[in-house]
């Protein structure tokens, strides 16, 4: 079952049927996900991996149907948002029940990266054969799907998977394993300075002070780091670097290159998080997903912001849930921080304890992330949000699996020592 939703995990991160028109007319993706739906009702032992993420996407579920059914701008048959949220969450359901083993966890998690791996790739060599956006006036990268090949949404996409290099050196750690990893970050960097996207660099800027922060040979990093820049700088794309240095001009230049834009774009995305607290004063229990546009006060824009997307979408019901939902990966990994640490000192510990442990650091990282570049996006419909809680809540299960194993274990010992002698 497990290799079944990898597949899916590649039809859903890559979506050729938006790249070949012919697989579009034969519906791939709803064929492959009946296909999935009939093998796990038929062959798939069911199992139920509990946590307390769990009961947030349940709840952000529901803040979702609920204001779709109640908007009054775009009903349930017609939010495509909505629709597209809840295949999600039917992927969520699956991979619950469906991943029995660690080797199960290690699988889908590895896949993960390879597809958007190949994904990646993929738009770049489209890149190289001229197919890009001219968008803000420069030249920019962008994916090759429709969905979420957008420049800034593509770039975002890089940044959320790059956490997860983290657990899958664990595993794979011959030189070869090394050499592709590193191949697989350069070309994420690379593909995120082509993108023109400014929170995208932001962001991988951030993942950067993270990665120095959690080596043990930080002085090395650090200075391999600033000889390196240099040299990036200097063979980036003009239009690149006059995007980059906006970040720290604190607007758009005037000039022959960005035109007479200003920064009314960055303004737009931090007015978003007013604009969507005074929609839900005014629709508590919200206008339902997608349907901001259409709503006066927002005056046919979108939000630009999660904070505002959520507010105004959602209302109060959709805020208590997402707020329920960063409560529970950050508790998460609380919990996995100390079930490491005890597995560890009584030499419980080893290379599938850190590899489950890390699996938690890195999606704790990618939510983290998702917060961070909520402020100049609106990314709450994001498969990334559901799949790191689900990848975390299963690497929980097993931490606690081999907690008790061992305590079982200890119980064992303690009974033999202690059992009388027979006469």
């Amino acid at each position: 079952m497990i290799w079944i939703l990898v597949g899916y995990m590649w039809l859903f991160m890559h979506r050729p049927f938006e790249i070949w028109p012919i697989l579009a007319t034969i519906r791939v993706e709803r064929v492959y996900m009946i296909f999935t739906l009939i093998a796990w009702f038929s062959f798939s032992a069911k199992t139920w991996t509990n946590n307390r993420s769990s009961g947030a996407i349940l709840l952000i579920a529901f803040s979702i149907l609920f204001a779709t059914l109640i908007s009054p701008y775009m009903g349930l048959g017609e939010n495509l948002e909505t629709e597209n949220w809840f295949k999600i969450f039917v992927f969520f359901l699956l991979i619950m029940t469906s991943v029995k083993t660690e080797k199960d966890l290690r699988i889908l998690v590895t896949a993960f990266i390879v597809c958007f791996g190949l994904y990646m790739v993929h738009s770049y060599r489209e890149y190289l054969c001229g197919r890009y956006t001219y968008d803000a006036q420069i030249k920019r990268m962008i994916g090759v799907d429709s969905t979420l090949g957008y420049a800034n949404s593509f770039a975002s996409s890089i940044c959320y998977t790059l956490p997860f290099i983290l657990p899958a050196m664990t595993y794979w750690n011959k030189l070869w394993c090394k050499f592709l990893f590193l191949g697989y970050f350069l070309l994420s960097a690379w593909c995120v300075f082509l993108t023109g996207s400014r929170s995208g660099f932001v962001i991988f800027m951030i993942i950067l002070a993270l990665g120095v922060c959690l080596t043990k040979y930080k002085v090395r990093v650090l200075v391999l780091l600033l000889v390196c820049s240099p040299f990036v700088w200097t063979i980036l794309p003009e239009s690149s670097k006059l995007r980059i240095s906006s970040l720290f001009y604190g607007e758009y230049r005037t000039d022959h290159v960005y035109g007479e834009q200003g920064d009314s774009v960055w303004g737009q995305r931090g007015e978003g998080f007013w604009v969507g607290m005074e929609v839900m004063l005014d629709n508590p229990l919200g206008v339902g997903p997608g349907t901001g546009r259409y709503v006066p006060k927002q005056g046919g824009f979108e939000y630009h912001n999660f904070f505002g997307q959520v507010m105004g979408d959602l209302g109060f019901p959709g805020v208590v849930a997402y707020s329920f939902l960063v409560f529970s990966v950050f508790l998460n990994h609380f919990e996995a921080g100390r079930h490491y640490k005890n597995l560890t000192e009584r030499k419980y510990g080893g290379k599938d304890v850190l590899y489950l442990y890390r699996i938690s650091l890195a999606a704790t990282v990618g939510i983290m992330l998702l917060l961070i570049n909520g402020w100049g996006g609106h990314n709450a419909y994001r498969f990334n949000w559901v799949w790191f809680a689900a990848f975390q809540a299963i690497a929980i299960a097993f931490l606690r699996n081999r907690v008790d194993a061992m305590n079982l274990a200890s119980l064992r010992r303690r009974s033999d020592i202690y059992r009388p002698q027979a006469a």
